[in-house]
């Protein structure tokens, strides 16, 4: 059985780069969001662990582990890689319910998500390796406020896919609803 350690040693230089700046951004804003910096850590660090799976390997994977296929991952695979991930660590022991919920939800975002959770899906947006207008000034948000980032975020993933004419998942629009009516 592969570890996280193992799966972690086979991503590519890039991706693990990607992943280390992550975990190195979501320690810094576990003071600003209250929640360990050891899990912060772990949350970034671990959060790509099968992004380079191919579109068959996240089908073949999920179906293993008992992962929900819904429409969106089925047109989409890659969707599948945060909880592909999720279900690694949790199988293994490593980390916490909350720093599961974070990696299964880091792309497509989810309601009712914790500070962990809101942290991750802007970190991975936001990492310095990321290159748009606006990221500097969401990292800055964040950096101030998770809650205010993970909207900025949301915002701007919402205007990402619209502009490419694609559809956000249908969890990321429950997001946006439940986030937008606890913050009327």
């Amino acid at each position: 059985m592969s570890t996280y350690h193992d799966r972690f040693a086979q991503l590519t230089r890039h991706r693990q780069e990607h992943s280390l700046r992550v975990a190195a951004l979501m320690e810094d804003l576990a003071s600003t969001g209250g929640f360990p910096r050891d899990q912060a850590f772990l949350a970034g660090y671990a959060h790509d662990l099968a992004r380079e799976l191919s579109r068959a390997a996240l089908l073949e994977e999920a179906l293993r582990l008992g992962v929900t296929i819904g429409p969106a991952e089925q047109q989409e695979p890659v969707l599948l890689h945060g909880p592909i991930a999720a279900a690694w660590l949790q199988a293994e022991g490593i980390g916490t319910p909350s720093v599961w919920e974070a990696i299964r939800y880091h792309t497509t975002a989810a309601p009712g998500q914790d500070l962990l959770g809101q942290a991750l899906f802007v970190a991975d947006g936001v990492e310095p390796g990321r290159h748009y207008p606006a990221r500097a000034s969401i990292e800055e948000t964040v950096r101030r406020s998770i809650p205010l980032g993970y909207q900025a975020m949301l915002e701007e993933t919402l205007g990402y896919l619209k502009a490419r004419g694609l559809t956000p998942h249908p969890l990321m629009v429950q997001a946006v609803k439940s986030f937008s009516d606890s913050h009327d």
